[in-house]
């Protein structure tokens, strides 16, 4: 689809304006992403901070209380000191026994134990739960201090502890007396209150009684010897305390969040000792779960005795409550407070924090819709304004459009008129000539152009006449050129052929010339080399029949040889024959001897074995040597015989030697004439194939000649007929 100038025009001035609104709007977009989540971090840190915060107000608030509460404790263990010295201390009677009603931790049904009288002041600790009869020390130190108190005696080495005097009051509102402390809990870990008194300490900490919470201190009873027997333990209501802790449930962490405490190590491990608005204190959370099936108070309470105490530390958990879709993600902050084995925690959800990122993404919302409905009202300008500017624009293009196809169609004179009358005459023209409007200077430029088709084109007229008639004249020319140049590349060709055949005769000649030469050559050096071999065989054969001579005379000093090892062997048959004889003598002397020649009959027996053995090899040596010498003759005849034959061979050699060399200087006397033939044709064949290249080159340049010609002619066709259409298309300009 084609679109009209000013429509084009119009879709400029429209992209261009929305183009940057698009551009600020896709980036309003992509950083309200990064702006939400830089917001969504720094309240994260906010959040985090803020409850971190919390914490360590509530631990210091704590630790203010602890010191004024320890020291109304202090007071208290003063008063029993001095109430245990007036009276001359705890002691037992070995002697004395006393039956007690016992309830261990592990066990809640009583049993009896029975153990030595514990006393005070001369006055034994019985089993006395009402509170009507006098218990010794614990209702003094309850008079004196105001603080409530409980003596017990250790029952084992182990260190349990059996409470026998109290005036706390139990579930029924009697005594709580028989109760046991383990020094071992079920857990398998020592108790702190035990452990401490057992190590002669003090032991100061909380204790639950009755839904209320005591601050409690222990310390050891000994006697003489400074073995413990038992041990003292006061505290009083902490009513200061538990206005502390309602304080703490009723801080508000966030929107919904809040500040809950639960015990760390000891027997409150995991237990409420603050919750909110105090609905679960005394409960047991220590098994709870977040919504991925994780026992994050389990988690939190492990972290938090690892560490040292007033340590702040973050924990991030899902929690989903009853009636929620999705788990929300909530974060809590913690730290451990030693000395009440507490610890403190404050959580909430993170997106109680997320008002200001709601805040900060309803502003980018509407920042985007601001920059819409601006971006579209710059537009609807924009659209206006490029209609207006568009159609002036192209008014004057229209109307020059309107007479470019006049001039296609050949009327030059009417497009020259219209120009005129649309006020771009030449005197026009000269008036706008400076003006600025390229409208005008367009109008202007089409009409000096105008002008000049209309000059080029009655050039054009008169020249193709002129043309037309040259390129009859030339065309004649080239038609009689052409056929003289035919006539003398059909001479050229016959010249050619003949001069040719010359060469190719006279290249047979040089190579069979060459072939002669080069035979005769080898025969040559063939014949010299058999002369030499020849020559070589004569100087072997001479040197075989010295060394064959030289074998002969060394077979005749073997015969000798043999000769002389006859005689030896002669010589050693005598020696044995004579061993014989003597050996003989002996065994008939030692016959003679009887048993005393036994020995000596043994050697002559060996003798003349050996002398017999002797005899034997002598005769087999003496064959030997008769046949070698049998044959070392037949040799000695034969290698005469060999000389002979060796000595015809190389008379006969040097004879064939001699025929050689004479056929030899005869083909070396032939070649230098041959040579001499070659070099005489070699130089007619050279002269005949410069005299052929230089006919084919002619012919060539014969053949190109007539080739431009045809070309030529061709071109001047093409010329004549260009000429005519040329003045055919200009007949269709009117120009006057």
């Amino acid at each position: 689809m084609r679109f009209s100038l000013k429509t084009k025009v119009i879709a400029l001035a429209v992209v261009v304006s929305l183009l940057p609104i698009l551009a600020m709007f896709y980036l309003t977009r992509d950083e309200k992403g990064h702006v939400i989540t830089a917001v969504s971090k720094e309240l994260d840190s906010l959040a985090q901070m803020n409850i971190a915060q919390i914490v360590k107000d509530v631990y210091s608030m704590c630790e203010t209380s602890i010191e004024m509460m320890m020291g109304r404790l202090d007071q208290g263990l003063k008063a029993t000191h001095a109430i245990l010295r007036q009276g001359g201390g705890v002691v037992t009677a070995p002697m004395e026994t006393q039956t007690w009603p016992v309830s261990w931790p592990q066990n809640p049904e009583i049993t009896n134990m029975v153990l030595p009288v514990l006393k005070f002041g001369g006055e034994a600790f019985v089993p006395n739960r009402d509170f009507d009869v006098p218990t010794p020390v614990a209702d003094e130190v309850k008079e004196v201090a105001g603080m409530v108190c409980s003596i017990f005696q250790r029952i084992n080495e182990a260190g349990d502890m059996l409470r026998v005097g109290s005036c706390v009051p139990g579930a029924d509102g009697q005594r709580a007396i028989g109760t046991v402390i383990s020094a071992v809990r079920a857990d398998g870990k020592s108790d702190p209150v035990v452990a401490a008194v057992l190590s002669g300490q003090t032991y100061r900490g909380l204790n639950p009684a009755l839904g209320d919470m005591y601050l409690t201190g222990y310390e050891p009873l000994k006697d003489e010897n400074g073995r413990v027997i038992g041990m003292l333990g006061v505290g009083w209501k902490m009513d200061a305390a538990n206005s502390l802790m309602k304080a703490i449930s009723q801080i508000k962490v966030g929107k919904t969040g809040y500040v809950w405490i639960v015990g760390g190590k000891g027997a409150l491990k995991g237990t409420y000792i603050v919750s909110k608005d105090g609905a679960r204190n005394g409960e047991n959370i220590l098994a709870s779960t977040d919504a991925d099936g994780r026992k994050f108070i389990q988690a939190i309470v492990e972290k938090a005795v690892s560490q040292p105490s007033g340590k702040i530390q973050m924990e991030r958990y899902p929690w989903k409550n009853e009636g929620d879709s999705v788990p929300r993600m909530k974060v809590a902050a913690f730290t451990y407070f030693d000395t009440w084995d507490w610890i403190i925690a404050a959580g909430a959800y993170e997106d109680d924090y997320y008002d200001a990122r709601e805040h900060v993404q309803g502003m980018m919302n509407k920042q985007a819709r601001m920059l819409a409905y601006d971006g579209g009202v710059a537009v609807l300008l924009a659209l206006a304004l490029a209609f207006v500017l568009g159609w002036r624009m192209t008014r004057p293009i229209s109307r020059i459009n309107a007479l470019a196809s006049q001039i296609a169609d050949g009327n030059l004179q009417g497009a020259s008129e219209q120009l005129a009358q649309a006020g771009f005459s030449s005197d026009d023209c000269d008036q706008r000539r400076a003006s600025r409007d390229e409208a005008d200077q367009l109008g202007c430029s089409f009409r000096r152009m105008t002008q000049s088709l209309i000059g080029l084109i009655g050039q054009v007229q008169r020249s193709g006449i002129q043309v037309t008639t040259s390129a009859t004249e030339i065309a004649a020319s080239a038609r009689q050129l052409e056929a003289t140049v035919s006539e003398q590349a059909a001479s050229t060709n016959q010249v050619t052929a003949t001069t040719k055949e010359i060469s190719q005769t006279s290249q047979h000649l040089v190579q069979t010339m060459e072939s002669v030469a080069g035979g005769a050559a080898q025969t040559a050096s063939l014949a010299d080399d058999s002369r030499q071999g020849l020559q070589g065989m004569e100087s072997t054969m001479r040197q075989l029949m010295d060394a064959t001579g030289s074998i002969s005379s060394r077979l005749s000093t073997i015969s000798v040889k043999a000769n002389n090892i006859e005689s030896i062997v002669t010589t050693i048959t005598k020696v044995a024959d004579q061993t014989n004889l003597l050996s003989l003598n002996a065994a008939i002397e030692a016959e003679k001897a009887g048993e005393y020649g036994l020995g000596f009959s043994v050697v002559a027996q060996e003798i003349r074995r050996l002398a017999d053995q002797t005899a034997v090899a002598t005769l087999n040596i003496e064959g030997m040597v008769k046949e070698m010498h049998s044959a070392v003759s037949a040799g000695v005849m034969e290698m005469d015989k060999f000389i002979d034959q060796v000595r015809r061979g190389v008379d006969e050699v040097a004879r064939i030697g001699g025929r050689l060399g004479g056929i030899i200087n005869q083909i070396q006397t032939l070649t230098p004439q041959f040579e001499q033939v070659r070099q005489g044709m070699q130089a007619q064949s050279e002269g005949a194939e410069q005299i052929s290249h230089a006919m084919v080159q002619l012919s060539e340049t014969a053949t190109q000649t007539k080739g431009s010609l045809q070309e030529f002619n061709k071109a001047t066709t093409q010329l004549t007929t260009a000429v005519k259409d040329l003045r055919q298309e200009v007949s269709k300009f009117k120009v006057g």
